[in-house]
């Protein structure tokens, strides 16, 4: 058996479980940090007396913009449709066009989908504060 098809097999399965591990890893390290700086701030606030405010401890909600990920998927979408067709030269014409843009339209009305979320949510926005 040669040692370069045992490396790429161990490497195909050994990588991602490793990356996967590294990521934890770092997200519990930060997660801890900031438990640790709370807990601090907390005990020097008790100590001279002050009182916590009430949602001192609260996680604060993440709040995703659909503008941004519409743009990303949109990007994604044009991207993957070019990509496919600067590989795929072989082919030519409207198979080229057909194909590429098969696979690069999914993210793109993805995309698409993200913009119209967030011009409804900002009209809705602004009928709320003009009331």
């Amino acid at each position: 058996m040669d040692i370069e098809g045992v490396l790429a097999v161990i490497g195909i399965f050994f990588v991602p479980i490793v990356m996967i591990i590294l990521i934890v890893w770092f997200r519990n390290n930060a997660r801890n940090k900031r438990y640790q700086l709370q807990a601090d701030l907390a005990a020097k606030l008790i100590e001279n007396g002050q009182t916590l405010p009430e949602k001192f401890f609260d996680e604060p909600k993440k709040q995703r913009n659909p503008l941004n990920i519409g743009i990303v998927c949109i990007a994604v979408g044009i991207g993957t449709a070019l990509f496919i067709w600067l590989v795929s030269g072989a082919i030519s014409g409207v198979q080229l066009i057909a194909r590429a843009s098969s696979i690069g339209i999914i993210p793109f009305f993805i995309g698409v989908a993200f913009l119209i979320i967030h011009f409804i949510e900002k009209k809705k926005m602004t009928d709320e504060n003009a009331k």
